[in-house]
């Protein structure tokens, strides 16, 4: 017989994801509202006062009316309740003893306290993080309240004394540094990252003073110290950094292109300690289970052990966001299993995301948050589906765990594509098999490596010996993953997702995990269909848009670099920024920004003249961003950055054009590009006086980019051109350098817009007053990239307008 009832979702079923949901939707109102602590505070108690009382009559009367009043009471209370929570949180910040700290910015300080991590980063600096407890300033001011510190040592004068290890105290004197926000879009927040981190402060170390070893009888930071020093006694120098990434999660002393070759083949998670890891850890004491049932006291002392087994773990890692969320998740589960209480998945690990949003709200908005608990769910909704799917033939075969190992890679990739796309721009191909072939191996070698380590602080040789096999393992990890990281179908460079995407992908997976209930089925493919159809209308409407000409001078610091993307979607750079023995602009700023935007090729690159300041970052776009055509100046130049950007662009067969004025380019069909520099007549010998000058004209709108062009070549402009160079907007010379932006350039060119591109506190001391006060009398609007980062300007052919990107 047919039922006359719809199909109804089981909201009941899944009160802990109810709760989680509305929440953080609390938390993101919060966030996106600038309300304070006393409306959210007031409409809380106004909601349960409401509440409260609809709920007595409610016992008495029974009326479906109040039946929706007390639902709406009950749902709205949760939401306001995590935006006030959210609220408090935000008010909290940067402590008072950082806050004053800040203060004394570029000035000497005297600190003390505790090393709590230490890190050699890509320029043979070290960062110390140091747990502070006293800070003094000229001797007339100390404090002795705590705050979490980021000290910078350079080891050019000195080494770091080996003294200096996790745990120990240390006195240094240090000149605070600024902690700024990120000053491009799409860049590396590093501010924003330090204080997810609850450091808020920075400086760098200008005199050790002492370093002693930490007394006390136990702290997580000896024992830390004690667990790397007894890898490095098991394992091989090659081997070492990889070894400490996997068992602790310390991935300080891997390079840069080793965590880069992990993530292109899909592994970059064995080395994040998370889940997995815990799975690790937790897989012996599950199969202990059941021997403490017939104890006794069996159950009370199993969950002892489990709490010491996973605080002891987390502890080991610092208690690091990650392995504190997958040891709530997996001890909840693990202690239903020993109590033999409920254990659903979904609700418990709702639960484990509601008790860390709980204690620390701004984790929704991490990273490792996200990725954790999308793949867990992503998991845990799909899978049983799955396992329906594939033959039990295959499943109970021997080689149905690497089977399913592949499954749930593939399932887990797909659904954090969205994820993957916006925050790395990348996406592994090879990811599933990889995982097939490592994960079931290494959980074997993480616990058993684990183990070993008590073993070889007693008996070194022997646990040296029996680790072998680990060895033996990460040897092979590493050549294989440096091998397939080469490979061409490894991984794909993707776009950054926009929400269309996101929602997309989310009732995607829903509707995966609704296969087995037809009514809901088939209301999640509507859905899924429509969401389809908006994406594409909105597409639709921006290609029926007038086309837009989108200039972002990027801020490299003391230098240029401007990405331009054309009405018919071109992309053009002009200059490549500046590079120093341990720095480069296309490394750090430009490539980010590039692959941020899914850009995979640019049709043109102008360098306006050989210095290192202009140039610095093109031998490391060449390697890794197809070009079609480099344009430079012509100007011949005895710097090994520049021999060294015209071999490999050789070797790549990307011609090279040198430029002349006079010429016109065209890269696209509605922009007009002409060239006015260098003069083939001019025989200056300053790089600077032969720089490429080029003007694009779209429409009715102008941009003029003059390098570092001075004076003289200045004057051979408006000798050669007169009014024909006026223009709209004007990329001011030299970086406002006294030599550059003479009245009587100014006077012919007359932008309404400059923009001048340099470092903060340079040491150049650009922008120079005369050049400004030029500017300015010109009437001229006037913007720098040290003032306000990243500069972005818009023309629809029309008008140009600045857009903010912050």
């Amino acid at each position: 017989m047919s039922s006359n009832f719809p199909y109804q979702f089981p909201f009941a079923k899944y009160p802990a994801v109810r709760l989680a949901l509305l929440f953080i939707t609390g938390i993101l109102i919060a966030v996106n509202l600038s309300i304070g602590i006393p409306y959210w505070g007031s409409g809380f108690v106004i909601i349960l006062s409401v509440l409260i009382i609809t709920e007595f009559f409610f016992r008495k009367t029974l009326g479906p009316s109040t039946l929706y009043i007390v639902t709406t009471c009950y749902l709205a209370g949760i939401i306001i309740f995590g935006a006030l929570w959210q609220t408090i949180f935000d008010l909290k910040g940067q402590p008072a003893s950082a806050q004053l700290l800040s203060a004394y910015t570029w000035e000497t300080v005297e600190v003390k306290g505790t090393i709590y991590n230490i890190k050699q980063t890509s320029t043979g600096k070290y960062q110390l993080d140091i747990a502070t407890d006293t800070t003094s300033v000229q001797d007339s001011l100390k404090w002795n309240e705590p705050y979490n510190l980021r000290a910078i040592y350079d080891p050019a004068g000195n080494p770091l004394p080996k003294s200096a290890k996790l745990g120990s105290r240390i006195h240094f004197t240090a000149t605070v540094y600024p902690l700024e926000a990120k000053s491009n879009p799409h860049e590396f927040d590093y501010k924003q990252y330090l204080i997810s981190q609850e450091i808020y402060a920075q400086a760098g170390i200008e005199e050790i003073h002492s370093i002693k070893p930490d007394t006390r009888w136990f702290s997580w930071n000896t024992l830390r110290q004690w667990t790397l020093s007894r890898i490095n006694q098991n394992f091989t120098r090659e081997t070492i950094p990889l070894a400490k990434a996997l068992l602790m999660g310390y991935k300080n002393e891997l390079d840069r292109e080793d965590k880069i070759a992990f993530s292109r083949v899909g592994l970059s998670h064995i080395m994040a300690v998370s889940g997995l890891h815990v799975g690790f850890i937790l897989a012996p004491f599950w199969f202990l289970i059941p021997f403490f049932w017939t104890l006794r006291r069996g159950k009370q002392l199993g969950l002892v052990l489990l709490i010491i087994l996973l605080v002891g773990y987390a502890g080991l890692t610092g208690f690091s966001a990650s392995v504190v969320r997958a040891s709530i998740t997996g001890g909840l589960i693990t202690y239903g299993r020993l109590f033999h209480k409920a254990r659903d998945s979904i609700n418990l690990t709702a639960i484990a995301a509601l008790i860390i949003l709980l204690i620390n709200p701004n984790e929704l908005f991490e990273i490792g948050f996200q990725l954790s608990f999308s793949a867990v769910f992503i998991i845990l909704l799909t899978l049983p589906v799955l396992q329906q799917i594939i033959p039990d033939r295959i499943r109970f075969r021997w080689y149905g765990v690497p089977v399913m190992v592949m499954i749930v890679s593939i399932v887990v990739q797909l659904g954090l594509y969205p994820l993957l796309s916006y925050y790395f721009g990348e996406f592994s191909l090879s990811g599933p098999v990889a995982n097939a072939m490592v994960v079931p191996i290494l959980s074997f070698v993480v616990p058993f490596a684990l183990l070993l380590l008590p073993v070889s602080a007693l008996f070194p040789d022997l646990g040296y010996l029996l680790n072998t096999p680990c060895r033996w393992f990460l040897d092979f990890l590493q050549w294989f993953v440096s091998t397939a990281s080469t490979w061409n179908w490894s991984w794909i460079q993707t776009p950054s997702t926009g929400i269309f995407v996101f929602l997309i992908w989310f009732t995607a997976i829903l509707l995966i995990a609704s296969f087995p209930i037809s009514k809901y089925r088939w209301k999640l493919l509507s859905l899924f269909l429509l969401l389809l159809c908006l994406q594409q209308g909105t597409k639709l409407y921006h290609t029926l848009k007038t086309p837009t000409l989108q200039i972002t001078m990027l801020d490299v610091g003391q230098g240029d670099a401007t990405f331009i993307k054309t009405p018919s979607g071109k992309h053009i750079l002009i200059d490549a920024g500046r590079w120093t023995p341990t720095y480069n602009s296309g490394r750090y700023v430009i490539i980010p920004h590039l692959k941020a935007l899914g850009i995979q090729k640019l049709d043109a690159v102008f360098l306006s003249h050989p210095h290192a300041d202009h140039i610095g970052g093109i031998v490391e776009l060449i390697r890794e961003v197809p070009i079609d055509t480099i344009y430079n100046s012509g100007f011949a130049y005895e710097s090994n950055l520049y021999k060294n950007y015209l071999k490999l662009a050789d070797e790549r067969r990307i011609p090279v054009k040198p430029l002349h004025a006079g010429m016109e380019i065209t890269i696209d069909p509605m922009l007009q590009t002409f060239i006015y520099g260098p003069d083939p007549a001019n025989n200056h010998s300053d790089p600077n006086e032969q720089s490429l000058v080029l003007e694009l004209i779209y429409g009715d709108t102008q941009f003029l980019f003059t390098g570092d062009a001075g004076a003289s070549q200045e004057k051979r402009l408006i000798a050669n051109y007169g009014r024909l160079i006026n223009t709209d907007f004007l990329k001011v010379g030299h970086h406002g350098s006294r030599t550059s932006s003479s009245p009587y350039f100014l006077q012919q060119v007359t932008p309404d817009i400059s923009a001048i591109s340099l470092g903060k506190r340079n040491k150049f001391d650009h922008p120079h007053t005369q050049a400004i006060e030029h500017l300015l009398q010109s009437g001229t609007e006037v913007s720098f990239t040290s003032l306000d980062g990243a500069l972005q300007f818009v023309s629809n052919g029309k008008t140009i307008i600045r857009k903010k990107w912050r």
